[in-house]
């Protein structure tokens, strides 16, 4: 139903670049990385990848955290109060599909003993 790979953010909003980014930074809170580790993380071009940056540095969901020499760092801004939003949304749907396939399994392991059961009562 959901997939192993597909996170909420991208099950609901789509894989755009801009919830890519988001969806990469959620999951990797806490780290920071170059912007081209970003862009390869998140599986996007770097000439699409710097379009949508720049959005998200307007929105400042993302912050500078250090430099490396001639290279910023970057990490979500969990100082901003839409990342913290999202970061709860992103808590509350993994819960959510976890009880949503948990219920999935649960059902087929019902069908699979049924089955079964029918096959040794004619077998």
């Amino acid at each position: 139903m959901y997939g192993v790979i597909k996170t909420a953010l991208k099950h609901l909003f789509g894989e755009t670049p801009v919830v890519k980014i988001l969806d990469f930074l959620i999951d990797h809170k806490g780290y920071e990385y170059s912007k081209m580790e970003i862009a390869d993380n998140s599986d996007i071009e770097w000439a699409s990848f710097n379009g949508h940056w720049i959005l998200l540095e307007e929105w400042e969901l993302v912050k500078g955290s250090r430099k490396i020499g001639n290279e910023t760092r970057y990490t979500l801004n969990e100082e901003n109060t839409i990342v913290r939003k999202l970061l709860e949304f992103d808590h509350e749907a993994a819960m959510y599909m976890s009880e949503r396939l948990a219920e999935k399994e649960m059902v087929d392991e019902k069908v699979h003993t049924v089955e079964l059961e029918a096959i040794k009562i004619q077998g």
